[in-house]
């Protein structure tokens, strides 16, 4: 970021008719700034490198020591002090604390440049931080005023579009994310601007307003940004989110190419995890079943190392499907009791229903029917909260089960009985349909996109159906973004004006990768889908 505007700059005591006593004032004050000078450039080290207990307490003698000189309320070298230990503030986790001091530094004065947008930019970092999310898109608007001109804009354009994805306006979000991208392209930083892409196309899936092509161009975009970048860091991240994309928009060849490639740029077991989970869906929405169990196994047992049992319990569910697309039911039925004690031990209701679905499909392949009986009594019992659709599909399937059992013992009936919307039962017969992870049959999302085709979506007897979009509208990634920051780098400035320091970003937050990168934090629930994100 450039340095701060040359008429903030206190100016170097020079030859002048004053008395002797104004001089001798003047030349006591030098040791007092040159020490201000000293600790401001140490502040700015140790937070860059981390240490932020030590940068808040070089950043608090300076300002304490700008507050003693002549004139220190209205002193330019105040204002900038005041200015960097709000913004160390805001980046030790303090923002209401960091406002106060960042709005003592003046910062909606009229003067020009890439100081003053500073200013603006750490008003608006506090403001979200605090929750206040029109301030902090109004702050914002005023560091891009201050930025354009110097090409410094893309990560204000980041910021307001994660405002605006928090307000629920991914509409509004994307197009600001595209202008980040380009302002990183400018900048000469292709992964920021790819990360950037990669989460606009997400808010264009989301608002639902953009064509399959419009979004498709976005996402091959972004993958282009992300060859062309030396630093890999959250690469990983990336090509994950670029599968979720295809994957949303059904064109799962290319969502299997992009998980391949996030696979080798993991930077976990967790995030592997994740991966590998989602590799093995989406070989299930392809059929290809013997594919996806290797990737459904490796799945399950790194999920199991990390004692992510919640994320185990579900990679079993999805081995067990694709188990029965083999034919092999006694191996998906030996599956779908680990998912459904991993889903008791976790609470997971859902999962347990979809589990004791699962085995009554299971136990109607192998003929058992009593079994079958007893686990969909169980899943019905389980899913009254969920869509009527999925209790009449149960209801249907244990009607179908008792039937066939019936007609075992000699008792078969003549007519089959009517479910409660009049229409009748289908016709006897061992029925094994199930749906691991969805919540409905084929219907659309209220965002006006079908979700993502998984082995939660095909039922066992082969049909598939399009579960609603969530409205993430994405597959799990492993954590919670809570903003939107596209180059690694910490998110606020702290810079002197008037003290001589180095130009350029002073904070250094890492953003991650898990559920919002596995790793920063524990990983976010899959989406009606069933696949992961990481973020």
């Amino acid at each position: 970021m450039s340095s701060s505007p040359p008429e903030d700059m206190p100016q170097e005591p020079g030859p002048e008719r004053s008395s002797s006593n104004s001089v001798k004032k003047r030349r006591k004050g030098l040791p007092k700034e040159a020490s201000i000078r000293a600790l401001t450039r140490a502040g700015h080290g140790a937070l860059q490198a981390g240490r932020n207990h030590e940068a808040l307490t070089n950043f608090q003698k300076a300002f304490l020591l700008a507050s003693e000189a002549p004139h220190a309320p209205a002193g330019p070298v105040l204002r900038a002090c005041a200015f960097n230990l709000g913004a160390a503030y805001v980046e030790t986790g303090d923002p209401a604390r960091g406002l106060e001091l960042l709005l003592r530094a003046h910062p909606e004065e009229k003067a020009q440049g890439g100081g003053r947008g500073d200013q603006c930019f750490n008003v608006a970092l506090a403001y979200q931080a605090l929750g206040d999310l029109p301030q902090a898109l109004a702050w914002y608007h005023r560091a891009l005023g201050h930025y354009q001109p110097q090409g410094e804009q893309g990560e204000a354009q980041a910021k307001m579009g994660a405002c605006y994805q928090a307000l629920g306006q991914p509409e509004l979000a994307a197009p600001c994310l595209q202008e980040a991208s380009w302002a990183y392209v400018q900048a000469g930083r292709p992964q920021a601007a790819a990360l950037a892409l990669g989460a606009a196309a997400r808010c264009m899936l989301e608002g639902g307003q953009h064509g399959v092509g419009e979004v498709l161009q976005v996402l091959q975009d972004s993958w282009k940004l992300a060859e062309r970048s030396t630093e890999r860091e959250f690469l990983g991240q990336l090509y994950n989110d670029l599968g979720l994309g295809y994957s949303q928009l059904r064109l799962f060849p290319l969502a299997v190419e992009a998980f391949l490639q996030a696979l080798p740029l993991c930077r976990g077991p967790r995030e592997e995890a994740t991966v590998l989970r989602n590799l093995g869906m989406a070989h299930n929405a392809l059929a290809n079943y013997q594919e996806a169990l290797e990737y459904h196994q490796k799945a399950a047992d790194l999920h199991g190392s990390q004692g992510q049992r919640w994320e185990q319990g579900r990679s079993f569910g999805s081995l067990a499907f694709a188990l029965s697309q083999l034919g092999d039911h006694k191996a998906a039925r030996d599956n779908y009791l680990h998912a459904l004690q991993a889903a008791r031990d976790t609470g997971d209701v859902k999962g347990q229903w979809q589990a004791c679905e699962g085995l009554g499909a299971a136990a109607a392949r192998l003929g058992q029917y009593d079994q079958a009986l007893t686990h969909y009594k169980e899943a019905l019992a389980q899913c009254q909260k969920e869509p009527a659709s999925v209790r009449q599909r149960l209801v249907a399937k244990l009607a179908d089960a008792m039937r066939t059992h019936l007609a075992q013992g000699g008792l078969a009936q003549t007519h089959s009985p009517p479910l409660a919307s009049g229409r009748p039962f289908p016709a006897a017969g061992p029925s094994a349909t199930v749906q691991w992870g969805t919540a409905d049959g084929h219907r659309s999302s209220a965002s006006g996109w079908e979700g993502e085709r998984s082995e939660n979506d095909l039922e066992e007897d082969g049909s598939p159906t399009v579960p609603a979009m969530s409205r993430s509208g994405r597959l799990e990634r492993p954590g919670p973004r809570r903003q939107l920051s596209f180059e690694g780098a910490g998110s606020s400035r702290a810079k002197l004006p008037g003290i001589v320091v180095p130009s350029g970003p002073q904070a250094h937050s890492s953003s991650k990768w898990s559920r919002e990168a596995g790793i920063r934090h524990p990983q976010r629930r899959p989406t009606e889908s069933g696949f992961c994100t990481i973020t």
